[in-house]
């Protein structure tokens, strides 16, 4: 039984940390203290439920987040103190600079364009101090795969349609709550590396690309591509 249709993230938010509870955050959040080092304030661009946040400030970190759904907010507001604002990452507006600005999980991968992209670069180094570091994770798959997974007996099921004409990947979730079906449809913008180059080229900052959480080196057929930026 198909229960509700959704093409935002408010009700998906519901799901977010029930279906992400086994996901490997030791291995993302080592690269990001490993990438980072010593910035010690830390924005987080497309927040989601605040998880990211919850670990750094506990560290010590004084950290920001924001994110575009007003539910994601409320949620990661439950389980972090510091400021937590819903705002959209091409147009927000800090009256702050950081010292390192992260973006995980794909957030970049739901802008529509490389026009896009580069405006939420642009706006995001306004906000990023000199010297300062800044994490894009890309989801970069070019496939077309069902993916089927359970956690604690609720099911998932993702089917990815890609099209290499418009770089796009269209992503259908069903989760399987009980007895109930909830379906989500979500656009992924598949980015080429030489053209995010040819970008960053423009900018007074340093960058590279990795891949697998690591020093490794991304290419173009890397599922996972992390831009480590550096604000010169």
């Amino acid at each position: 039984m198909i229960d509700e249709l959704y093409s935002d993230y408010y009700k998906y938010s519901d799901f977010y940390d029930i279906f992400n509870k086994y996901r490997n955050y030791n291995r993302e959040l080592r690269f990001i203290l490993r990438m980072t080092k010593n910035k010690k304030w830390v924005l987080d661009l497309g927040c989601g439920t605040g998880t990211h946040l919850n670990v750094l400030e506990n560290l010590g970190y004084k950290v920001y987040g924001i994110d575009k759904s007003e539910r994601m907010v409320l949620l990661a507001k439950e389980k972090v103190k510091s400021p937590i604002l819903q705002a959209d990452i091409l147009t927000y507006k800090i009256d702050e600079k950081f010292d390192a600005i992260i973006s995980m999980h794909s957030v970049f991968n739901h802008l529509k364009s490389y026009e896009e992209f580069e405006k939420a670069l642009v706006n995001s180094l306004n906000h990023l101090n000199n010297k300062g570091i800044m994490i894009i994770d890309l989801d970069n798959r070019k496939s077309n795969d069902d993916v089927y997974d359970r956690v604690d007996g609720n099911k998932r099921h993702l089917e990815c349609f890609y099209s290499p004409k418009y770089n796009r990947q269209i992503r259908t979730t069903t989760f399987t709550i009980g007895l109930k079906d909830f379906i989500f449809e979500h656009e992924y913008f598949i980015y080429d590396i030489k053209k995010l180059e040819e970008i960053l080229k423009k900018y007074d900052i340093t960058y590279t690309f990795l891949t697998n959480f690591s020093i490794q080196k991304a290419n173009k057929s890397s599922n996972r591509v992390h831009i480590l930026i550096k604000k010169v």
